[in-house]
């Protein structure tokens, strides 16, 4: 008998204002939230090398308290001890998170430790090989996050986050669905402000996002529909955003934003790059690019099926394909998007060293991410053959 459809699906109840000039709406945001008192969150760099901060700034007026401007890549856990220390003298009533993902995670992080107290420590998840998730029991006393993003990935979707700790070697994650942005302001003008190689591979990474979410051991009907639908709507943008066109640029982050909101689970692939990227301070996307291909030819046998579907939305001509055929296809054609971009090919590329391989190895195997792969892990020797097939 075959097994009748069952499953579990969350939306994620946000406001999404997308246009050219969507910042120019931040008060009006403020106001519907009941915020008076903001804090803008946001990176040293695009602080001196954009005018998206002051924009969004001119457009807050008095409602703007303050700015932490220290933001780290990969939210290292310093700094989030330092945007505290801002956050408990000024006491915001809303965190207005203005960058790319390490931004929206510190964001979310300050909200957490406003609203429950203690380190961020205190609330990562656990993971215990194959699939056990431990989360720990929060309250849903948060300040509201209202994010501004300036990247195509998309943490700011997200009820995850992720804080390096270089002392652990690892990246801890912080699952807090309460601090989930209340408010996503999608900014064309801002968009294009950001250099075209975080553009470009942090699309590729929410690429990633979309591809995982199909073949997760938890997709359902739901974040099938979104999730091809963002593969497609990004093979079709994404090679034309290089022009800056604000129509290509906020297709693009749509579509890179739809991947996240099909909410479907992740793998292998996302729990590599969390450490590539904390341990080795190489940028998200570019880990996620690299990698893809090769997580995905690795989980071919488990999810043929599912990687044919992924083809198709890629464009690929299935027509006669076996499926196993289909997904080397569906591999083949990530990996000729990313040489296409430009992107990095190698994890040496990057500047991982081939010893590091191990270290991120014995990181992944905590990492919550491996609990949907379609090929069960339970020992770092699967990890270390991507890893070294990416290297």
């Amino acid at each position: 008998m075959a097994q009748v459809l069952t499953y579990s699906y969350s939306s994620v109840a946000q406001e999404v204002l997308c246009a050219p000039d969507a910042i120019s709406g931040l008060s009006g945001v403020l106001e519907r939230a009941g915020a008076k008192r903001a804090m803008i969150v946001c990176g040293p760099s695009i602080l001196e090398k954009s005018d998206v901060v002051q924009r969004v700034q001119d457009a807050l007026g008095d409602r703007c308290v303050g700015l932490y401007s220290g933001v780290a890549p990969h939210s290292p856990v310093h700094t989030l001890d330092e945007a505290m220390r801002l956050a408990t003298e000024l006491k915001p009533d809303a965190l207005v998170s203005v960058g790319g993902g390490s931004t929206h995670d510190t964001s979310k992080g300050i909200a957490t430790l406003l609203g429950e107290g203690g380190a961020i420590h205190d609330y990562q998840v656990i993971f215990e090989p194959p699939d056990t998730v431990i989360l720990p029991e929060m309250s849903q006393d948060r300040v509201p996050i209202i994010a501004v993003p300036t990247t195509m990935g998309a943490a700011e979707l997200s009820r995850g986050g992720g804080f390096t700790d270089k002392d652990l070697g690892r990246k801890i994650v912080v699952a807090d669905p309460a601090a989930i942005p209340r408010c996503i302001v999608i900014d064309g003008q801002a968009l294009a402000t950001t250099p075209m190689s975080i553009l470009l591979s942090t699309a590729m990474g929410q690429m990633r996002i979309a591809v995982e979410s199909v073949y997760s051991t938890k997709h359902n009907p739901i974040t099938d529909s979104m999730a091809l639908h963002a593969i497609s709507m990004l093979v079709k943008y994404l090679p034309q955003c290089t022009g800056l066109e604000l129509d290509c640029l906020l297709n693009t982050k749509t579509a890179a934003s739809m991947a996240t909101m099909a909410g479907g689970s992740l793998g292998l692939n996302t729990a590599m790059a969390h450490h590539v990227g904390g341990l080795f301070d190489v940028p998200h996307g570019e880990a996620n690019a690299i990698m893809l291909p090769h997580t995905m030819r690795f989980n071919a046998e488990a999810s043929a099926d599912r990687q044919a579907l992924i083809a198709q939305a890629l464009g690929v001509d299935t027509a006669g394909m076996a499926d196993d055929d289909a997904a080397q296809a569906a591999a083949d054609a990530v990996e000729d998007l990313r040489v296409s971009l430009g992107l990095p090919g190698r994890l040496r590329d990057v500047g991982v060293p081939e010893e590091g391989l191990e270290l991120i190895a014995a990181a992944t195997l905590k990492d919550r991410s491996l609990a949907t792969n379609p090929t069960p892990v339970t020992d770092a020797g699967p990890i270390m053959s991507v890893l070294r097939s990416s290297w």
